[in-house]
């Protein structure tokens, strides 16, 4: 989990990053607000994808409205994926370094949305502090609900297993899941230009 404010405020850090990645989508789609169901912001460590996901259903289909960031460098000979839509966005026009945002959409399936909305709903409404703990190898995950256009949940976590999960939930099944969320979001979305 990359912090760039020396306070280490991830919260600040995670809001600018999300607007920027939602006003990159909102040049190329149009997303109504009423469809909205959720989004997840990812951002990893060991150069797996970061993106913001935006989940709508729209006419009976599922659809995953994504962002992803993306950098070069002179230092590099590989494209490096984990770094923040901030930082991509300021290298936009580097002499040597070069940032971008890749957007996109695919079909996702409404089985493993409603998956996620369980997934979420399952977590109980108090956390406690160290959900997030941002290390340099944290992953920091963050997912929203929505409805109609207003954000009904929100939950952040470096590690779902410190989250607390409703009595009736099997934690450590829904923790797994919720660690694993990145990762399947990456294979239906990909790394890099596509």
């Amino acid at each position: 989990m990359r912090i760039l404010d020396s306070n280490g405020d991830w919260l600040s850090e995670y809001r600018r990053d999300v607007r920027i990645a939602c006003e990159e989508i909102a040049q190329i789609f149009t997303i109504e607000p009423s469809t909205l169901l959720a989004d997840i912001y990812s951002l990893p460590a060991h150069n797996h994808q970061t993106f913001l996901c935006r989940v709508a259903c729209e006419g009976g289909f599922m659809r995953l409205y994504y962002a992803k960031a993306e950098q070069n460098s002179i230092w590099f000979s590989e494209p490096i994926y984990m770094y923040r839509f901030e930082e991509a966005r300021q290298f936009a026009e580097h002499p040597i370094r070069r940032g971008r945002i890749i957007c996109g959409k695919q079909l996702i399936r409404k089985t493993a949305v409603d998956h996620l909305i369980t997934l979420v709903s399952a977590v109980a409404e108090k956390q406690p502090a160290e959900t997030v703990t941002p290390f340099i190898d944290s992953e920091l995950t963050v997912i929203r609900l929505f409805e109609n256009g207003e954000v009904t949940r929100e939950i952040a976590f470096t590690d779902a297993e410190r989250l607390v999960f409703s009595e009736d939930a099997d934690a450590e099944l829904f923790a797994k899941h919720l660690n694993g969320l990145h990762l399947f979001i990456e294979r239906i979305i990909c790394s890099g230009t596509r």
